[in-house]
């Protein structure tokens, strides 16, 4: 059974969609994005910052996220949160732009689906993850792939698995910075030419 503050988290992830969409319609210029992106993200890390070290900011932080939080997240880390701002500015920043919007959605919809397919199905255990959330998220990342125009079929697919690996693989980084890093790497060595 999963508990209702993951599926709030899970609706959270998927509002991180918004950065890909915005990206593509709102504002197309890659440094305007990237501007705006980081003034999200350096206020976002201040909240962090701030939740740990001032007692009426963890009070108000508590009262509306506490539930949500990982135990990493409640000693001292970064939320997911801002580790998607982080990933997003550095995806955005070094790839190219259909790369850095496909990696931003595996993102947010193949770990969104693997976590809650793990969660509640995950018998067969693979570090701290599990199989089936790997190819519940996987089959998520591959529809994607296949319905993204703006590269190759090849180069989408590659990019699906490394987004799937890297959420499996005991990396000891967060998932909302290692999919879109690891999937827009993959990708973009597949699209160079040799």
């Amino acid at each position: 059974m999963i508990p209702n503050n993951e599926y709030i988290r899970k609706l959270i992830h998927l509002f991180n969609l918004v950065i890909p969409i915005a990206y593509v319609y709102v504002f197309p210029e890659k440094w305007t994005i990237v501007k705006i992106l980081t003034v999200f993200t350096i206020l976002f890390i201040l909240v962090d910052i701030l939740r740990h070290s001032v007692g009426w900011v963890r009070s108000i932080f508590n009262l509306f996220f506490d539930r949500m939080l990982r135990t990493h997240e409640q000693e001292g880390k970064f939320t997911g949160a801002t580790w998607v701002l982080i990933g997003a500015v550095v995806s955005i920043i070094l790839f190219s732009k259909p790369v850095a919007i496909l990696a931003l959605v595996f993102m947010s919809l193949g770990d969104l689906t693997a976590g809650l397919i793990g969660r509640q199905y995950g018998k067969h255990k693979i570090w701290d993850k599990s199989w089936e959330g790997f190819f519940g998220g996987l089959f998520v990342c591959l529809i994607i792939a296949w319905n993204f125009p703006s590269l190759p079929l090849t180069v989408s697919i590659s990019g699906a698995l490394a987004a799937m690996l890297m959420e499996i693989m005991p990396i000891p980084l967060d998932d909302n910075f290692k999919i879109p890093l690891g999937s827009g790497a993959i990708m973009m060595m597949f699209s160079t030419p040799i």
